[in-house]
């Protein structure tokens, strides 16, 4: 696996450095109401969740599908 040196000289695997880069916002809109979410990168799964929605949180192989997987949860859910 790559590394990518970091400022000090200390190395971080490939995985450290997804994991510190993944922290995007995105919003959505359902049934006319606007939701906001984060993605965060964690064990080896991109996680999209709305805190402000009981449940409202769900995996996936990318960002992109861990959107996805969030709004069709968020669409069950309210």
């Amino acid at each position: 696996m790559g590394a990518i040196s970091a400022l000090g000289g200390a190395a971080l695997a490939a995985s450290q450095v997804t994991q510190l880069i993944t922290d995007v916002g995105f919003s959505t809109v359902i049934n006319g109401k606007t939701y906001a979410a984060d993605v965060t990168y964690s064990n080896g799964e991109y996680v999209a969740a709305d805190g402000n929605i009981s449940g409202a949180a769900a995996g996936g192989t990318s960002v992109a599908a861990a959107e996805n997987n969030l709004i069709n949860r968020i669409d069950e859910l309210v």
